[in-house]
């Protein structure tokens, strides 16, 4: 197999790369399972080398124990029928006490193949020795002669050796459970030491290889995020196996697509506001040329369809300026103009621009203005408070107030408009700063809204870095914008 990915390498090399991410679990799976099917066979192995110790000495330990028991009786046997022979002389008694010998020396030979002691060998060749003496001489004797009873008086001897070998048997079963014992210790310290070193291992494996299936997944989830959130700038790169691979290379030929598709619609946007100014410019002139009466007199019925249309064209013109700021803003990521403006004036600036639309709808503008400046770029401060201030007249009741304040706030400088309209519902406050969203509240007004301004709004202060908020009022919208005054602060 391969070797796996080292965590040091740099991302665009791979020393494994799975065709698949199924191969790859698989891979995972063996390399995590085999280290506790290594660890089973071990215990296994022991368990099997445990239980034939034990079953090997239990068997020896009884054929030794039966066998040393025979050899006590034998000799009994055999110094009670040597006294029989001595006493009546019969050699019937000789020829069983000859057959009691033969049967001593075989359990003698049984005894020897059983795996004992040195010690228990010395004693058991000490009485097949004395025992085979004692027979010679019994054998070689008549039954009253002297060396028939030296013979048997040796008996007392022989019989001392045979409980000798009895009991090197009894401790025989000792040292066998004393091996055992020592064995299942050592069977049971070497398995816990296994599991020690196992579970760590294990848990190393499984971290490696979930690191090693999660991350591409994590790439491509993290990268159709990007692309929902309509960022198409990053290039998007899956390593891991060659199907997360190839799902990787046709999430970037998407995104390439939809990069096109964005540039595309820039240039539409582009182009179509400024066709649309070159006839709207000639609609505004003429609307104030009927205004000012130059063609001839109005009526009061035509005098109020020509300001109905000068009031409509400025509408349209602002919404193609909407437009033209939402398309820069795609391609531009900071000032581009920055110098000292005075926010105050800027803002008194803008109610005079407005104050012809406010009276028409009977709408009273007060300010509360102190005197400040702030580092910026003035033509987008100046839409910024030229949107809010649009917004607030145009869903503002009749005879209704907007409220505009600037105050300074520590190295901030805080700018609060408030109108008395119908307000921004609760589950509507984060999406009227998203581009072409249109709210459920009507605006009163004959042509509808872009759905650009707030968006363009957020984004000009964005890049003043400042940020636009809502605060929560019973009644009427309240933004509040919050400038830094000072570049180092910025």
């Amino acid at each position: 197999m391969r070797p796996l990915v080292h965590a040091g390498i740099k991302h665009n090399v791979s020393l494994y790369r799975p065709k698949s991410i199924l191969r790859l679990i698989l891979v995972g799976f063996v390399v995590v399972t085999v280290p506790l099917i290594l660890a089973l066979i071990t215990a296994a192995v022991y368990v099997d080398r445990l239980t034939k110790h034990g079953q090997r000495s239990v068997v020896d330990a009884v054929n030794a124990t039966q066998s040393s028991l025979m050899l006590v009786e034998h000799v009994t046997a055999m110094e009670r029928n040597a006294r029989q022979y001595q006493v009546l002389g019969d050699h019937a008694l000789l020829d069983v006490y000859t057959s009691q010998h033969g049967q001593f020396q075989r359990d003698v030979a049984e005894l020897r193949r059983v795996d004992l002691s040195r010690r228990q060998h010395e004693i058991l060749d000490k009485l097949a020795f004395q025992e085979q003496k004692i027979y010679n001489q019994v054998n070689s004797a008549t039954s009253t002669s002297t060396s028939v009873a030296a013979a048997i008086g040796e008996f007392s001897s022989l019989n001392a050796l045979a409980h000798g070998v009895l009991s090197e048997s009894s401790h025989l079963i000792s040292e066998n459970v004393g091996e055992i014992e020592s064995l299942a210790t050592h069977a049971q310290q070497l398995l816990i030491w296994q599991t020690l070193a196992l579970i760590p291992a294990v848990l190393v494996f499984s971290g490696i290889f979930i690191v090693l299936i999660i991350r591409p997944l994590r790439q491509i989830e993290n990268s159709v995020n990007r692309l929902g959130d309509g960022h198409f700038n990053e290039a998007i790169e899956v390593r891991g196996p060659h199907d997360l691979q190839e799902l990787g290379k046709r999430l970037e030929w998407m995104r390439c697509r939809l990069l096109e598709l964005e540039a595309q619609k820039m240039m539409f946007l582009r182009h179509i506001s400024h066709e649309l100014k070159t006839p709207l410019t000639t609609i505004r002139e003429g609307t104030e040329l009927l205004n000012d009466q130059v063609v001839g007199s109005l009526n009061t019925e035509q005098m109020e369809i020509a300001e109905m249309l000068k009031q409509n064209s400025v509408q349209l013109q602002r919404l193609i300026e909407d437009l033209l700021n939402f398309s820069s803003l795609q391609t531009t990521t900071q000032l581009i103009h920055r110098e000292q403006v005075q926010l105050d004036r800027l803002v008194k600036d803008q109610i005079r621009t407005h104050k012809l639309a406010a009276k028409s709808k009977s709408v009273r503008i007060d300010d509360d203005l102190v005197s400040l400046a702030i580092p910026g770029d003035r033509e987008k401060l100046r839409i910024i408070v030229d949107n809010l201030l649009s917004n607030a007249i145009k869903y503002s009741p009749l005879g209704g107030r907007v409220k505009i304040t600037l105050r300074e706030d520590g190295d901030k400088a805080v700018v609060d408009v408030q109108d008395e309209g119908p307000g921004i519902l609760p589950e509507e406050r984060e999406k009227v700063f998203e581009a072409f969203y249109q709210g459920k509240v009507p605006a009163r007004g004959h042509v509808k809204g872009s759905g650009l301004g707030l968006f363009i709004i957020r984004e000009f202060i964005k890049l003043h870095h400042g940020i636009i908020e809502l605060v929560n009022e019973p009644v009427g919208a309240h933004f509040r914008i919050l400038l830094p005054r000072h570049p180092s602060v910025a």
